[in-house]
């Protein structure tokens, strides 16, 4: 088979046709940073930046490879356009809070449980999964959508009534939205665990853009940049989240953090770090399929042989690192638990167990917990949905050989 975007949302359509009317005259317009900056100013009744502006070189970056390569439809327009204004929004308000309370400074993120390893290798279900631990605490997708003020939670150490959550899963939704064959790859809502790169949008120097959107250039700046502002300002969202909050360990996760260890353990020290693992050529036709969907739901056309390569490259520079960092010692015995795709497909609560044990988490009646967050979830049971490799356009045997080594260590079986 070959991959098929499916036919837009009718509502994509329309827009598109032109026939979205008047709301989508701005989306039209070049993105121009200064006059985003303004209306960000505007919106959040706020104008204090603070002194730390190096996010505006990758906020420029970025605007100039939407607008120079991107080839976004109207609705992907519209979408982008909103993304950055609330990421500066955002910005704003986190700088407030801070002002405000200078003591969010001063929280201490104490050994976070961080989920990463390949994409499409489980890591969405293992980090749900982990948190269900007695003791633990996820970030949920509305507070890493708007993380400031710091939520409120109730005696149970709930956040249940906060406006944010509706407006939140409303926003969230919206990559459903725009290409309904999403629902079926990966889970949306406000209530969801998000990844950590979401919380990495206010400096303009996360993968969830690269990935929304084709913007070459600003991928290739954003493999090699530092990425140090990045998790500095991941962590100030983490203290600024945990605040209010009584204390619980966090369980964080971003396939992403693969690429950048040695800054992970440096920003903290005492994680302790799960790692997810699958056959690369099973995960690149997984996750292209995936990412040739996000980009249809905003760009004019997707060339589907160019993905492949590109997320073959990143990926793979990610699956190099993190055998270099088992061999060198980077990641020791003690402070990292290897997991097989699998063996995670075949006993999710055994394994889940098995790495609570390891680390010295409380994992009583984690069991229960588990088959009853898994009821009802057969994608995380089987953790498919329908792709191929024959539809990328690599060589094979090449790419197999290029990934032997890897594959070898961590015990790996072919899936393909």
């Amino acid at each position: 088979m070959s991959w098929e975007p499916g036919p837009r949302p009718a509502w994509v359509q329309h827009a598109i046709d032109g026939e979205g009317g008047p709301v989508y005259a701005l989306a039209a317009q070049p993105l121009v940073v200064e006059e985003l900056l303004a209306e960000a100013r505007v919106r959040a009744g706020l104008d204090d930046w603070g002194d730390d502006l190096e996010w505006l070189e990758p906020l420029h970056r970025f605007v100039d490879s939407v607008e120079g390569e991107a080839r976004l439809h109207i609705v992907g327009r519209w979408r982008v356009r909103e993304v950055i204004l609330r990421s500066l929004e955002n910005r704003l308000r986190i700088h407030q809070a801070v002002t405000l309370d200078p003591g969010v400074l001063e929280e201490r993120i104490v050994a976070p449980v961080i989920v990463t390893g390949s994409p499409r290798a489980g890591t969405s279900v293992m980090h749900e999964l982990l948190a269900l631990l007695p003791g633990t605490r996820a970030p949920l997708a509305w507070e890493y959508w708007w993380p400031a003020p710091p939520p409120t939670p109730n005696a149970d150490g709930e956040t249940v009534d906060d406006p944010r959550i509706p407006l939140a899963d409303r926003d969230v939704r919206l990559s459903a939205s725009l290409n309904p064959s999403f629902d079926g790859m990966h889970v949306q809502g406000a209530r969801v665990p998000r990844e950590d790169p979401s919380a990495m949008l206010m400096t303009f120097r996360s993968d969830v853009l690269a990935a929304h959107y084709p913007t070459p250039s600003y991928g290739a700046w954003l493999a090699t940049c530092d990425m140090r502002p990045a998790y500095e300002y991941h962590r100030l969202v983490l203290q600024l989240l945990q605040r209010r909050h009584p204390d619980r360990t966090w369980v964080l996760k971003a396939p992403s953090h693969l690429a950048h260890l040695p800054l992970l353990l440096d920003m903290y020290p005492d994680a302790r770090v799960v790692v997810c693992h699958r056959d690369p050529l099973a995960m690149i036709s997984s996750v292209t399929s995936l990412t040739a969907t996000l980009r249809w739901g905003h760009a004019e056309s997707v060339d589907y042989h160019a993905l492949a390569r590109e997320n073959m490259a990143q990926f793979g520079r990610n699956l190099d690192a993190v055998l270099a960092a088992r061999r060198s010692g980077l990641l020791t015995d003690g402070q990292v638990v290897d997991v097989r795709f699998d063996e995670f497909v075949r006993d999710q609560a055994g394994v889940v167990t098995s790495i609570a044990r390891h680390f010295g988490l409380d994992d009583a009646g984690l069991g229960e917990r588990v088959a009853h967050h898994l009821d009802g979830k057969p994608a995380a049971k089987s953790g498919s949905h329908q792709h191929s490799i024959d539809d990328l356009g690599l060589d094979i045997d090449s790419e197999r050989k290029r990934f032997a080594p890897y594959m070898e260590h961590f015990g790996i079986p072919e899936e393909q």
